[in-house]
């Protein structure tokens, strides 16, 4: 895989990391405005039946004032001789008992369901406020080991890119070895005259060829051995002999001559 390749694998999963922080966010934050919104709504609830049963118990004041009043007409009927009129006051003023005697009940009814509701609102209330912690607790976990996770994954592309880059290096020595070898080897095939120079004639290439061969040096002449320079002091030696025989044989002949008088 090129590094390029992984460069852009290790920024997509560091991309998808963030998107799954976001996403898990998102999930708890709104969970935690579901849970408050339901908390709101019991609230709303306990106010409700409170506000009802403060509405009973002005019933029952009012009540409990009219019957009082029905109890005196009734005391002043029968003190005035109208046995009737007290009649339908006490008889108004039963009816009155009665339906305080119901809304008493429905008090009651209330305050029971007031505090049950206010309990659960305490409930919900500290559920809430745990969500509330755990969520903050996670999210904060979270982001720690998406950091954690973006630094491993980081080093580990950093790692990976390092040891490409190594590989190709090396290489590249080895192809750099490479050329230098071939290099010298061109070099000693144009040495050896196997291979000719640039602006070199065939006659020069064959000559620097051949006194390649005998090891010669261009400023020092050839480079013989002891049994070569031998051979080449005794064909000198029967080459100056054989210069020398002539001249010997003119002075012969010359000596053999009779002398003409």
């Amino acid at each position: 895989m090129s590094i390029g390749n992984r460069l852009a694998k290790w920024w997509g999963s560091r991309q998808s990391g963030t998107d799954d922080a976001g996403a898990l966010k998102d999930r708890l934050d709104q969970t935690y405005r579901t849970q408050t919104a339901l908390l709101q709504q019991v609230r709303r609830g306990v106010a409700d039946v409170a506000t009802s049963r403060k509405r009973v118990d002005l019933q029952l004041t009012t009540i409990a004032q009219q019957a009082a009043q029905l109890d005196r007409q009734a005391s002043d009927a029968v003190a005035a001789g109208r046995d009737d009129d007290a009649r339908a006051a006490l008889t108004r003023k039963v009816a009155l008992e009665k339906t305080a005697d119901e809304l008493r009940a429905r008090r009651d009814d209330l305050l029971a369901e007031e505090r049950k509701l206010e309990q659960s609102a305490l409930t919900i209330e500290q559920d809430v406020e745990s969500f509330r912690i755990r969520k903050d607790t996670l999210s904060a976990r979270h982001t720690a080991a998406s950091a954690r996770a973006e630094i491993n994954s980081a080093t580990s592309g950093i790692n990976s890119t390092v040891s490409e880059v190594g590989q190709a290096m090396e290489a590249a020595e080895r192809r750099t070895r490479e050329m230098e070898a071939r290099s010298d080897a061109v070099d000693e095939l144009v040495q050896e005259g196997v291979i000719g120079t640039a602006g070199e004639s065939a006659d020069d290439a064959l000559a620097r060829q051949f006194d390649a061969a005998l090891g010669t040096d261009t400023d020092a002449g050839p480079v013989l051995d002891a049994g070569t320079t031998a051979e080449v002091d005794r064909q000198l030696e029967q080459i100056s002999h054989d210069q020398a025989r002539p001249d010997q044989d003119v002075e012969g002949d010359d000596d053999q001559k009779p002398v003409q008088n």
